[in-house]
């Protein structure tokens, strides 16, 4: 089955560039409601809706209505917030770039990138590039460790939400 063309999307959607929201405005089956927003939010939190039998995310037929093609990578949400489809957050981009703009995952540290070596009674600061460990340092004090891995971060050209988390406090383990 071939994907939907962009003149095709135009005919039964209405897309808002700022709200990121598409709009049915004629049926595309029989569960199409007329003027109500297309989708509904999965429990990974990206939108979904069906067109013509077929399922697709809803930020690649934006990428199309806006663009006019389908994405050939994936789409990045800057913000992180997947169900944000306004086109100035979304951005084509090679998995490599997209994995430099994932939030952070549950280390022993609240803090993403960094661990405490209890043998060592020292922060290990780590960064992983395209599969490879490309840099690795110990410190005596976390917020030098943090800092230094930042620095980091930037030459290797990570986005600056990468690692971010929406916890404010830090746990420590010794």
């Amino acid at each position: 089955m071939t994907k939907p063309t962009q003149q095709e999307l135009l005919k039964y959607l209405k897309y808002d560039p700022i709200t990121g929201h598409l709009t049915w405005i004629k049926k595309a089956g029989n569960s199409t409601i007329l003027n109500s927003r297309a989708g509904s939010t999965t429990k990974s939190g990206y939108r979904r809706f069906t067109f013509k039998g077929k399922n697709y995310q809803e930020h690649h037929i934006i990428w199309c209505i806006v663009h006019g093609h389908f994405p050939t990578h994936q789409i990045d949400h800057e913000d992180q917030v997947r169900d944000n489809n306004a086109i100035h957050n979304l951005k084509e981009v090679t998995q490599s770039e997209n994995a430099r703009n994932r939030s952070r995952r549950n280390t022993h540290i609240d803090e993403a990138g960094i661990w405490y070596c209890k043998r060592r009674k020292r922060y290990i600061a780590e960064i992983t590039y395209e599969g490879k460990k490309v840099y690795q340092a110990t410190f005596i004090n976390i917020d030098e460790a943090i800092e230094q891995r930042n620095i980091k971060l930037k030459q290797y050209g990570f986005h600056e939400n990468h690692g971010s988390s929406t916890k404010s406090d830090r746990k420590y383990y010794d």
